[in-house]
């Protein structure tokens, strides 16, 4: 079934569309309610730790870079998880991660539709927000299934909608603001304390969270070995560099005040009038719905990658693993996932796994982390092992990795190398870090989310597994 379904798949995200996986994965709506946060929490400092805060997630994209280099299949994080400790944690990594996936598009179609009801009311109230749920539901799977190259289409149209008038915001606010007393008041900046900086650091941590949507379609982008590192570390540093200029103009035009609409949207009626208001408001829509798109693609790749794996056992198994002959998509996969997260967002049941669901991504960074030193370690190893006997065979077995990690320089011979095992344990400290800041609550429901995911492997994946691989 594998390899047959997998050469099905078609090479339909460039460059380009690798970018805007990873904006539209980071872009969302968080964008439009935090600068009154960060600015509440952290005052003329605030621009600054987006920079501070942003190289250090930056740590943990690189990570994600190396990964989709080595291991150039689609299932991202689940592949991963695979490779570095075998089918039981990447089910479970697979679970909790679908989970949180999930959870995260059945939240935005609410986010979606409130901003929306700005400007029709009618789509927040009663039957007409479910139509809108169902509406947009079958918008996602009818987009999604027709081909990866009409969802990129998509995708390319929704980004410069969401874009444009974000740099327009920029452009005519710089242009109107006093740079003189802006300046003087941003060298008046004093550091906050520390526990305060930690409280804004999270929130700005938070805003990077979606970076990884690009990997798990690995396998439908091409030369995924330079795309995807170049696209995450190119975008997610010029998301960065963006949400700075964008907190910095808000600090500096709105200050401390708490406004009574969004903060974006309230920026945008200071600068432009009403009319800014109104299309600062419709680039919420646009900004949500790119999102909900970009984690569409990825999402769905998720289980179509654990069924190629044979994690999902059985004729469900061979449901998701399959391919349209007409479209070349996982069909089966994208259905299922738009009928759950419409389902959820229909219900409401959404809010309760949303509570766990930032921890559950967190966690998963930092399996993927450990992932990538244990390769990183088989690779030195491995090294030692060709200097010491040419005919080793643990040589030949990670040859891949070798060529990959020791360069012409050698094992970590260099100083580049050398930083190249540094990163991960940055990486590392800053998930765990962050994951040391989730509530009590999120932590029981993540319990128990691993609790279902490990009966569900034990009782019933996992002897499927055995009979199938036996």
């Amino acid at each position: 079934m594998s390899s047959e379904n997998k050469s099905l798949l078609t090479k339909g995200i460039g460059g380009i569309g690798a970018a805007l996986l990873v904006l539209n994965g980071l872009i969302g709506a968080g964008i439009f309610a935090l600068p009154a946060k960060m600015a509440a929490e952290l005052g003329a400092f605030s621009p600054y730790i987006f920079l501070i805060f942003g190289a250090l997630m930056l740590a943990i994209v690189w990570c994600f870079g190396q990964l989709a280099a080595l291991y150039q299949e689609t299932g991202g994080p689940v592949v991963y998880a695979q490779k570095g400790f075998g089918d039981a944690a990447a089910f479970q990594t697979g679970f909790i991660y679908y989970l949180a996936r999930a959870t995260a598009i059945a939240a935005n179609m609410h986010v979606l539709l409130l901003y929306a009801g700005y400007v029709w009311p009618e789509l927040n109230a009663g039957i007409g927000k479910s139509f809108a749920i169902i509406a947009l539901t079958t918008a996602l799977i009818v987009v999604n299934i027709v081909g990866l190259k009409a969802a990129m289409r998509s995708l390319d149209t929704i980004s410069a909608l969401k874009l444009l008038p974000f740099v327009a915001l920029i452009a005519v606010g710089y242009w109107q603001l006093d740079f003189s007393t802006a300046l003087v008041r941003s060298s008046e900046t004093v550091v906050p304390a520390f526990d305060t900086i930690s409280a804004g650091a999270l929130l700005t941590l938070y805003a990077f969270i979606g970076f990884e949507t690009v990997v798990v379609t690995s396998g439908e982008t091409s030369s995924p070995k330079k795309t995807i590192p170049r696209a995450l570390m190119l975008t997610v540093s010029g998301i960065a560099i963006f949400y700075f200029c964008v907190q910095w103009l808000y600090w500096h035009t709105v200050g401390p005040a708490k406004p009574d609409s969004a903060p974006l949207i309230a920026l945008a009626n200071m600068i432009f009038g009403e009319t800014g208001a109104l299309i600062m408001t419709l680039t919420a829509v646009v900004s949500v719905a790119g999102n909900l798109l970009a984690n569409m693609i990825s999402t769905s790749r998720l289980t179509f990658s654990m069924a190629q794996q044979s994690l999902i056992p059985g004729k469900l198994g061979q449901k998701l693993g399959e391919i349209h002959t007409s479209f070349a998509t996982p069909a089966v996969s994208i259905s299922i996932l738009g009928i759950f997260a419409g389902a959820m967002a229909l219900s409401g049941s959404f809010v309760w796994l949303a509570i766990s669901s930032v921890l559950a991504r967190l966690v998963v960074y930092a399996v993927c982390v450990v992932v990538l030193m244990k390769a990183q370690r088989a690779s030195l190893q491995g090294a030692t092992l060709q200097s010491a006997s040419s005919q080793s065979s643990m040589q030949q077995d990670n040859s891949e990795n070798n060529a990959y990690f020791n360069g012409s320089a050698g094992a970590f011979a260099s100083p580049v190398n050398l930083f190249r095992r540094l990163i991960p344990f940055v990486a590392l400290a800053v998930c765990a870090w962050s994951i040391a800041q989730s509530s009590t609550n999120a932590w029981l429901f993540l319990l128990g989310e691993l609790v279902v995911g490990a009966l569900l492997y034990f009782f019933y994946f996992a002897p499927s597994n055995k009979e199938s691989k036996g």
